[in-house]
């Protein structure tokens, strides 16, 4: 995952063992200190997501972040240069999410309309668990212009099979004649900013209120029979 300064680990040097011809093993996963550097930078993320979609970008210091985690600050650096480095994993990491649920919601068969709708669920279902609110953050000023610009690249990409879903909706008539790029902003606008506000531990499943946001929604959208 790039960040504007990928700090890497390479795995320890091995010691050869009988003849010169002998043949070398694969490195044991336990020695692979590089894939456990990576693993570790990906908790992390996952422990920024939660923080930065609760509290905001500006209100999480590095060192929440690292408490969460039962680092010291000190070591956290040792993963990330800085926050906004972070931050801009998560926000990959969003992008990248989003990508793969409007993959599987579109390759599930359907109208427009159903496509669009098993997309919302997938996303509500992020919710539900503390881990898993790995949604694209609603302002990506706080990263770097090159970082920002490698945010929008990637998030063309989901944008573009939302827009398609809709474009299908409109075009097999389960939806209103619609402008498909208005709506997709519309409803990606609304759906960025629930992690702000809807807690799992409330009175509302994740289930529920996709429920409801769906009617909502979907009200404006469905076609009349």
């Amino acid at each position: 995952m790039p960040t504007a300064k990928n700090k890497k680990r390479g795995a320890p040097s091995r010691r050869k063992t009988g003849g010169s011809d002998a043949p070398r093993q694969p490195l044991h996963p336990a020695f692979d200190r590089d894939d456990q550097f990576q693993k570790r930078r990906q908790v992390l993320v996952q422990i920024a997501i939660h923080l930065f979609n609760r509290h905001g970008f500006h209100a999480t210091s590095m060192e929440a972040i690292a408490t969460e985690v039962g680092l010291t600050k000190g070591t956290l650096y040792h993963y990330y240069d800085s926050k906004t480095d972070l931050a801009s994993d998560c926000v990959l990491e969003s992008v990248a999410d989003g990508l793969r649920m409007a993959q599987k919601a579109h390759e599930g068969g359907g109208n427009g309309l159903q496509k669009l709708e098993r997309y919302l669920h997938l996303q509500f279902e992020t919710l539900a668990g503390r881990g898993g609110s790995s949604w694209m953050l609603a302002d990506i000023s706080v990263l770097s212009e090159p970082q920002q610009a490698e945010a929008r690249k990637r998030s063309r990409v989901v944008d573009a099979l939302v827009q398609k879903m809709l474009e299908e909706g409109v075009a097999d008539g389960s939806m209103v004649s619609v402008d498909p790029k208005v709506a997709e902003f519309f409803l990606m606008g609304a759906l960025n900013w629930l992690p702000r506000w809807y807690s799992p531990e409330g009175s509302m499943s994740s289930s529920d209120l996709a429920s409801l946001f769906i009617r909502m929604m979907f009200d404006g959208l469905r076609a009349r029979t």
